[in-house]
Formats: structure tokens, sequence, C-alpha cells
């Protein structure tokens, strides 16, 4: 198994959807000077199983003022929260919103509102920290390859290289330590 992140790519390129292309794209041009162990998994991979796809940037906007629950519907995991791979927390959050969201429907059982509160309860208490990871992910992602254009690009790649990785990035990885509590079973 692989994977690579890249800055976009040309339009031309960026529609490239044929496996066999999009295998020939990484080894011979995206992954020069990759170690040889990379290249030799990449051209050993079956390319029925090659996927290339863009990553998009949603605004947490709607997480954090929206409503992301109407009765006794929700949403949680990427339908809440998608976010870019920099941090690594995709996956996690979205078991954080399982464990969060059973323990409001199991404490709201013996409310007359139950469910509704419930379900209220878990996006108030997600939506701060899922919009956090989403702008963080985001702003790790950009800083880390260089952010865009001549000048930002400079400019980025300077506090990349003199703040961020000293400062900021150790502060955005504490996100992995968070205690989302415990489900009892009663």
């Amino acid at each position: 198994m692989w994977f690579m992140t890249h800055t976009s790519l040309p339009p031309e390129i960026e529609k490239v959807r044929d496996p066999e292309s999009i295998q020939k794209l990484v080894i011979e041009n995206l992954a020069k000077g990759f170690p040889q162990e990379y290249i030799d998994v990449v051209h050993h991979t079956d390319p029925t199983t090659i996927t290339w796809a863009p990553l998009m940037f949603r605004y947490p906007w709607d997480l954090l003022i929206g409503q992301t629950w109407r009765g006794c519907v929700t949403v949680a995991g990427d339908a809440m929260h998608p976010m870019t791979p920099d941090l690594g927390q995709g996956g996690c959050t979205a078991l954080e919103d399982a464990v969060v969201l059973a323990r409001h429907i199991a404490s709201s059982r013996s409310s007359s509102d139950g469910f509704e509160k419930a379900i209220e309860g878990y996006v108030k208490e997600r939506r701060m920290r899922a919009a956090g990871i989403i702008v963080g992910a985001y702003l790790s992602g950009w800083v880390q390859q260089g952010g865009t254009g001549w000048w930002g690009g400079t400019l980025v790649r300077f506090v990349r290289d003199h703040i961020f990785y000293r400062f900021v990035f150790q502060r955005l990885l504490k996100v992995s330590e968070f205690d989302c509590g415990r489900l009892t079973c009663e």
C-alpha cells in the first residue's frame, strides 16, 4: 500500500484518470528522488487499485455556525468534518465521533426528549474540535508543501523551515492525544 500527496498539477494532468497513466506519472515524475523501495512498490502495484483524487478544502463555517443535525438525524465522520490527511486524524476523528455520540445517546435514555437532545449535545461537543483539526490539517499541508506562488512559496518556505517545524508542528500533533471520554456499559 502506498499513497502520495502533491500540490495541484496543471489541469490537463489533473484530468488523468487512467490507472496506468497515473502509475507512470508517479514513477517518472512525481516520485523522482524517492527511495527505490517506494518506486518498486508503485511499479508492482496492480493498476486496477490505483486512484487519483484531488484533495478539497471545505471551509468549516457550516460546521461552526450551521445546523448539522435535525431532530434525531446528524452527520458524523467525513460527512461532518472532511479534512486533508496532513495530521493523520480523519479516521481517528470519526472514531471520536462514534464514542461521543454513543455516550450522549446512552445518557439520554432517561430524558423525555431523549435522542434529539443527545444529537444536539453531540454536535455541540464536536464542532469546535473538528473545525480546529480541519483548519490545522489544511494549514499544515499548505505550509509543508511551500504555499503557493513565488512570493508566497518563498515566504512560506522560510516560515516552514525556521518557525513551523520548530514551534508550531509539535503543537498541531498534540491533537492526536485527545481523550474523547469513556463509554460505560450499563
